[in-house]
């Protein structure tokens, strides 16, 4: 038997890994808009709510690898439907039925506005489009945009992946987390208005960042005249490594009650 022959198939991580690591960077940038967009002075959710709405957490992970991979113009990326399903963790990945949700999984992203599709000999190629799902070209951000670490790809506990590990809602809130400072507010019951998304996904996001160690709570005292007891209490949030913290606080207040 060949030296060859004993070589292991690449397994989840190798696939990602390599990933991430066909770029020069740490980071993968996306823009505000994704989470939410400015409307006339008025905050509207973004695309993320979308995601959320559907339970579509393969869906984001492709996204997100997507983005990460297409580190330059023309900002696309053509790999097997294989080479995808292996990322996103999918059982017997070659098989058709994975390879079938795969296309699937693009063909949702397509919809949305956040790609565009195209063939690339017999492979499908897609290109990113901007992140606000107005299906206006891609182009890399150079201001209001956050940079999420490539540490969701490469770091974990206990020898696991953050991206293995974290659920929709917990990686919902870690994206809104790394759009804010440290100590930042966000009432539960706001999760609708500014983000689209419901309290309980607000909720069960920061329980589970916070169980995992990825996330402070600080309960703050607020003056509240018209509240039996005249004070109310807000959680502040603040990311911990390797997302956070920032080392600036937030100065963002909670609307009054």
């Amino acid at each position: 038997m060949s030296e060859n022959s004993k070589v292991e198939p690449a397994t989840t991580n190798d696939t990602v890994d390599a990933i991430a690591g066909s770029t020069q960077r740490d980071a993968f940038p996306l823009r505000r808009a994704f989470l939410q967009q400015k409307q006339g002075g008025k905050s509207t959710p973004g695309p993320i709510a979308s995601f959320v709405a559907a339970g579509d957490r393969t869906g984001l992970l492709l996204y997100c690898l997507a983005v990460t991979k297409a580190s330059e113009s023309p900002w696309d990326v053509s790999l097997h439907s294989a080479v995808w399903a292996r990322a996103l963790g999918l059982t017997n990945p070659t098989g058709q039925a994975a390879r079938g949700r795969v296309s699937k999984t693009w063909s949702r992203l397509v919809d949305r506005k956040l790609v565009s599709r195209a063939r690339r000999q017999r492979m499908a190629e897609f290109t990113l489009l901007k992140e606000d799902s107005s299906g206006e070209a891609y182009t890399r951000p150079t201001s209001h945009f956050i940079n999420v670490p490539h540490a969701l790809w490469t770091d974990g506990p206990e020898g696991d992946r953050w991206y293995r590990v974290l659920d929709l809602p917990e990686l919902t809130f870690l994206l809104i987390g790394l759009s804010n400072l440290d100590s930042f507010p966000l009432p539960a019951e706001r999760g609708p208005e500014y983000y689209g998304i419901s309290a309980d996904t607000v909720q069960r996001g920061y329980q589970g960042l916070r169980k995992k160690g990825l996330l402070t709570v600080d309960k703050k005292r607020i003056l509240t005249p018209l509240a039996p007891e005249g004070v109310t209490y807000e959680n502040r949030y603040t990311l911990q490594s390797p997302f956070g913290p920032r080392g600036k606080a937030s100065r963002a207040v909670s609307p009054v009650r």
